[in-house]
């Protein structure tokens, strides 16, 4: 229906409207398929508040941990107490705020190793470390083995 009466407009050149009235009738289509695609899509859960903390936490985690792994920071952006998020992340996750945080940063870190072109430095700076060598404490904490092993692995 709407493919033959979009033709319909788009041939009546004496239609001063003509070019308004097919983009409405476009947008008239695009909401049509729309509905149809929400008609399949699974009903839409809500979200408990410690689910919404725990989305929020994982997002700010996501764009700050190359600056930030203290606990405190993140429950101050979240208007929280470091022990009030730790408790809502270890219930919801089974993992505590921190190792959430670490894993962050280890992932990171590995998936920069894996790149030849920047050095172990270099990679410490960029994740905030304070110097080399306490990066590679903290990744061989994580992980068994230094940054210098990893990379060769």
């Amino acid at each position: 229906k709407y493919h033959s009466f979009l033709r319909e407009k788009v041939k009546d050149k004496g239609n001063v409207y003509r070019k308004e009235i097919t983009k409405n009738l476009l947008r008239a289509l695009v909401f049509e398929i729309y509905s149809i695609f929400e008609e399949h899509l699974p009903p839409k859960r809500f979200q408990s508040r410690k689910e919404e903390l725990f989305e929020s936490f994982l997002m700010s985690v996501s764009k700050n941990f190359k600056k930030e792994r203290s606990i405190t920071f993140y429950a101050e952006s979240l208007y929280l107490t470091p022990k009030h998020l730790s408790r809502v992340i270890k219930d919801i996750s089974g993992r505590s705020a921190g190792e959430w945080i670490d894993q962050q940063v280890v992932l990171e870190a590995k998936a920069r190793l894996k790149t030849d072109s920047l050095t172990i430095q270099e990679i410490s700076d960029q994740l905030g470390f304070s110097n080399q060598s306490f990066f590679g404490k903290y990744f061989k904490n994580h992980t068994g083995m230094s940054p210098t092993e990893y990379r060769k692995k």
